[in-house]
């Protein structure tokens, strides 16, 4: 195992320990203890990533009564049968309609919908276990990694992002494209995510060079396309701190 293998196998190390009983896990660690320089920039590393995730935790916080609410649902329903429920004759006779005009109503695009790819990369932005594949401050650095893996580079970031120090990126794949992650921590406590897909026509929304905005789940979301590339903006901080940063 050379340096090289040993930093792509130690990149997705977690640092709460899960990962320590893995034999793959252990040969890189080991590999550590034999080179001084690779144990310098693991500590490093590791460093990043545990500054990353106190700032994220600090950042995102689940609502007061999500706890209470979760429980208070779970509640035992008894279902009645199904031949006692005086619908069901009604039901049956829409589904014969409904299967009726599915043969002749026109089929949906395959378009995919913005509405979509927006929840999934709010679920990305709210995943806190592995936020980051690669950490970097210097975007140059990313550029240069993604370029490594024949992802295209060329993006243009909101003129309030240009300059700052980012946290790292990932690779997301959704429905077979490939979409940049890049994660900034901003002022010490805003977290705030782009993600950047090749332009892509969505059946439910065309992206202009103006930001559209929406709330989803906590999450405000601003949403433009820019030459080929669809970009979309994220934060849990809300809209005045999103609108800073567009």
């Amino acid at each position: 195992m050379n340096n090289q293998e040993t930093k792509l196998i130690l990149q997705a190390y977690r640092l709460g320990g899960q990962d320590a009983a893995d034999h793959q896990f252990q040969e890189a660690l080991e590999h550590l203890k034999r080179d001084p320089e690779l144990a310098r920039w693991f500590a490093d590393e590791t460093a990043i990533e545990s500054r990353i995730q106190a700032k994220l935790r600090a950042s995102v916080k689940p609502p007061a009564h999500l706890k209470a609410n979760l429980l208070a649902q779970r509640k035992l329903v008894r279902r009645v049968a199904w031949w006692r429920q005086p619908a069901w004759l009604a039901a049956a006779a829409a589904i014969v309609l409904l299967a009726a005009i599915g043969t002749f109503w026109p089929r949906p695009s395959n378009q995919p919908q913005f509405s979509a790819f927006r929840k999934a990369m709010i679920q990305n932005s709210m995943n806190m276990t592995e936020h980051v594949s690669f950490m970097a401050q210097d975007l140059g650095r990313i550029q240069q990694w993604l370029k490594e893996r024949d992802i295209d580079a060329n993006f243009d970031l909101p003129a309030a992002l240009r300059g700052k120090p980012t946290e790292g990126c990932r690779v997301v794949d959704w429905k077979g494209q490939k979409v940049t992650l890049l994660c900034f921590v901003l002022n010490g406590k805003e977290h705030v995510d782009l993600f950047i897909i090749d332009r892509t026509q969505f059946r439910d929304f065309t992206p202009s060079e103006t930001p559209h905005l929406s709330q989803s789940d906590g999450v405000t979301t601003a949403g433009w396309a820019r030459g080929p590339k669809t970009y979309l903006l994220t934060s849990t901080a809300g809209e005045a701190v999103l609108r800073k940063y567009l």
